[in-house]
């Protein structure tokens, strides 16, 4: 249920950036899953980026090329994959052409593979298109109170952009977030998944309704390409759950706590590689 509200959005969202003004998922998910030193470093010290990770250019440069491909079909236009093939290929193109912030990929990707890649998986996803649904032309861009159970917006509110909002043949409205990977989910990440509840929650303010259903479209990395989608639901308690998180983030943010997460996935490719082994100093 949407509650009312009384924010002075005036001052926020002329922000700094996201985690100072304002919340983002993925600065949520920064702190909260990958590293809180690297949320300090990125989000609060600002530090320069010293590389960028293979993953994040292709999920960067799919989302691209999935926008122009639904740009086409909410005008009713047949998806034109030769135009989203070299918008992905520029975004590609663009940040390995950036000799200060250096391409780095822990399975040796270049430009050219990255980008064959993406062709293939461009043309499977416009041959498997959903038939029963259609995508609206909305602002996807959004900034919302996160409330508690009381109604009392914290602090910081959310902001962020839908990949896709959809309209089915029986006219319901739903919300479809793309991702990139190269093996298909758990059911246990799925369940758990915070993106899901976040968007669930603001999609109810872009909306003006609750949405209908809230679904992953994962666009699977491999050889032969593939695609799994993920219909997911929230209880109100795991919504509140959420909240709570957010909540209690905000309080280890202001205490200026930040430890390395020394075992981190991201380890690898994380953009701030040198500040963190330099951090004990």
């Amino acid at each position: 249920m949407v509650t009312a509200f009384k924010v002075d959005f005036a001052s926020v969202v002329n922000d700094l950036g996201e985690g100072v003004r304002h919340h983002s998922f993925s600065a949520i998910s920064t702190f909260a899953e990958i590293c809180q030193l690297q949320y300090r470093f990125k989000y609060i010290d600002r530090l320069p980026q010293e590389q960028i990770g293979t993953p994040l250019v292709f999920g960067s440069a799919m989302n691209a090329a999935l926008v122009s491909i639904d740009e086409d079909l909410a005008k009713g236009r047949p998806p034109r994959a030769d135009v989203a093939y070299q918008l992905l290929r520029s975004h590609i193109e663009k940040a390995f052409a950036n000799r200060f912030v250096p391409v780095v990929s822990t399975h040796g990707e270049t430009l050219e593979d990255l980008s064959a890649k993406g062709r293939k998986m461009i043309d499977f996803y416009v041959e498997n298109l959903p038939t029963d649904e259609v995508p609206l032309e909305i602002p996807r861009r959004f900034t919302v109170p996160i409330l508690d159970e009381k109604g009392v917006a914290l602090p910081r509110p959310l902001v962020g952009e839908l990949d896709r909002v959809v309209k089915t043949e029986d006219g319901r409205i739903g919300i479809v977030d793309w991702k990139t990977s190269s093996a298909r989910w758990s059911g246990d990440r799925i369940a758990k998944d915070d993106q899901a509840t976040a968007y669930l929650l603001a999609g109810e303010f872009v909306l003006e309704q609750k949405p209908a259903f809230f679904r992953y479209d994962l666009l699977l990395k491999t050889v032969k390409p593939a695609i799994e989608r993920y219909y997911v639901e929230r209880t109100e308690r795991e919504m509140r759950r959420f909240v709570k998180k957010v909540s209690e983030l905000d309080k280890a943010i202001q205490a200026g706590a930040f430890l390395p997460n020394d075992r981190s996935f991201a380890c690898p490719t994380c953009p701030f590689r040198n500040a963190c082994s330099k951090w004990q100093d």
